[in-house]
This record gives structure tokens, sequence and C-alpha cells, in this order.
């Protein structure tokens, strides 16, 4: 009886690195689809044409949406926040397609990674679709407002390669960098608080009308991109590292 039980146990703990293996090689690759997003928006900085300085200091005004750079604040040029949301992404998308089905041929891994391309395609799709958006300059706080940035479309991919590579750090690393994007582009500044934010930081006094953050310069395109992708680059190190030790 002490021997079956003994046998049942070593097939279990067996078992149990079987699976603990297959989870490594399922998820093993996971570290350059979540570096290869997290560089777009640290790419985007080059695309403003002040990006470690404010609206306040540059004396810019207000900055008409869709915000194509990816936040409120003067870009260079309009052609070249076109050509890099409308060629990087799609081949940062292609990279990350090729390196799963790398993955597929060379250790017979199987993940639906046809489903986060998918959403990058939907992603495009959005971004062809800000051309169509009406334009102007914002004035208070707008939903809608919000929406006209391609950071949103970046953050939308990586929630759903989260949710597929079943990793919930990386799913709160999309929605992270969603919630920063809407926010500053609906409040129309880098930094942007919305009217229950600032009455909160307040102390619960005085009227709710918004504010601007400015701790550790939150008011600048370059450090709020940082910030919003800081989450997904530490991942993506952390699985790196991972890969390594695994290998």
């Amino acid at each position: 009886m002490s021997t079956n039980a003994s046998e049942a146990a070593a097939m279990l703990a067996e078992m149990d690195v079987l699976r603990a293996r297959s989870r490594r090689l399922a998820h093993g690759g996971l570290w350059l689809p979540t570096l290869v997003l997290a560089a777009l928006p640290v790419l985007s900085i080059a695309l403003y044409r002040n990006p470690f300085s404010s609206i306040n200091e540059t004396g810019s005004g207000a900055i008409e949406y869709p915000y194509w750079a990816g936040l409120p604040e003067q870009q260079r040029t309009s052609l070249g926040s076109y050509l890099f949301w409308l060629v990087a992404a799609p081949l940062a998308f292609a990279l990350v397609a090729q390196w799963y089905r790398h993955r597929e041929q060379r250790e017979g891994v199987r993940v639906p990674w046809r489903v986060p391309v998918a959403a990058g395609a939907a992603g495009l799709l959005c971004l062809l679709a800000l051309f169509a958006a009406p334009t102007g300059h914002g004035s208070g706080t707008s939903g809608w407002q919000g929406l006209l940035t391609p950071l949103l479309s970046v953050a939308a991919v990586t929630v759903v390669l989260g949710v597929v590579e079943r990793s919930t750090a990386i799913t709160v690393s999309g929605a992270w960098m969603a919630a920063l994007a809407w926010q500053f582009c609906a409040t129309g500044r880098v930094g942007g608080l919305l009217g229950w934010q600032s009455w909160a930081l307040g102390g619960g006094s005085g009227p709710a009308l918004g504010g601007q953050l400015t701790l550790l310069g939150l008011d600048r395109p370059a450090p709020a991109l940082l910030l919003m992708t800081l989450p997904l680059a530490l991942l993506g190190l952390y699985h790196a590292a991972r890969a390594r030790t695994a290998g």
C-alpha cells in the first residue's frame, strides 16, 4: 500500500514538473513582445518639439487634437508623427507575430498569438480613424477628446497580450497606460488632473476644477511617457531575465 502511495506521489510530482516546464515554454517568449510594445511610447518622445518642457514653459497654448504625437504637447511635425505611428506600429506588430511564429516552429509552443496581432490590426484601423476625427482645441475636460491619441492603440494591444499570455501584471500595465493616456488627452494637458483628483489632493476642500500634476516633471511629455511605460518595461526585463536563466 505504501509503495503504491509513493509511486502516486512520484507521478504527481513529475506531472507538476512537466506542467511547470510547459508553462515556461509557452510563456518564455513573452519578454520580446512586452519590450517591443513598451518601446513604442518611449521612442515617440522624439516626436515632441520640447519633450522636457511643458506647455506653460514654452507658451505653446492649447494643442490641437487629435494628438498625433500621443500627448497634448507641441509636436515637431505632423508628417513625422503620422509616419511614426503608421509605420513603426505595424512593424512592431509584425515583429511580435513573427516572433511567436518562430517559437511555434522551433519549440512547438502554441500560443494564440493571432489574437494580439488581430488586436494590433484593429488598433491600426483606429489610428486611421483619427484622420476622420474632428479637429479642434480643447477647452476643459472631454472624454471624447481623450480617445484621440494613438497611445490607446498600444495600450489596447498590451491588454490583449496580457489576457492571451494569462499575465495579470501585463494586463494591468496596459490598463495603466490607457488610463494615463486618456486622462492627459481628455484634460488637454500633460499631467492633467480630473476635477475629483484635484479636489482629493486638495484635502477635499475647494471646487473640483481640475489641475496639473508637476511632481517629477509629469507635466512634460518625456517623464509622462516614461512613467506610462515603466511597469511594462520592467515586466519585459523581468521576463527576459527569467528566460535567460531558464535557458
